[in-house]
């Protein structure tokens, strides 16, 4: 409930970036990712694995789990005073998940004046980790 925050129009709390981040169709209609916690500089997701997201070789297709770090890190960079758009990535994929679930957790590495870093981690049920991904951010100003 958005209530338990003290309201300022420039800073999104967790429960605003929930519902900023609801209207993100393909990440929400297509992947069906869940966001499981968010705070300024930090989120972690959850993807059911289903068979949509499958590949020929029967693995989670490599653009789904990118869509996984990349909206974790969308999450956690938009949690706070400043907004947040992807200006560079690179992620490395370690090996295919197993299990039910694929999770993403983020943290954030560097908080400049224009520029943030965030290291996000892509792990399966066993915890083996199937991706680690960088992101450098651009901040821009919240509109309104």
């Amino acid at each position: 409930m958005i209530t338990a925050f003290l309201y300022n129009p420039n800073i999104m709390n967790p429960e605003e970036v929930r519902v900023f981040f609801a209207t993100d169709r393909y990440a929400n209609d297509t992947t069906e990712i869940e966001i499981l916690e968010v705070s300024e500089g930090y989120a972690k997701t959850r993807l059911k694995i289903k068979d949509k997201h499958l590949n020929g070789n029967n693995v989670v297709m490599g653009g789904c789990i990118y869509t996984l770090a990349d909206y974790t890190f969308g999450i956690a960079s938009n949690c706070g005073p400043m907004g947040c758009v992807t200006l560079s990535s690179n992620i490395v994929f370690n090996s295919p998940g197993r299990g039910e679930y694929l999770y993403a957790e983020t943290n954030q590495i560097k908080n400049g004046r224009t520029i943030s870093n965030f290291c996000v981690n892509v792990t399966d049920d066993d915890g083996r980790l199937v991706a680690n991904a960088d992101f450098v951010g651009y901040r821009t100003p919240r509109q309104g």
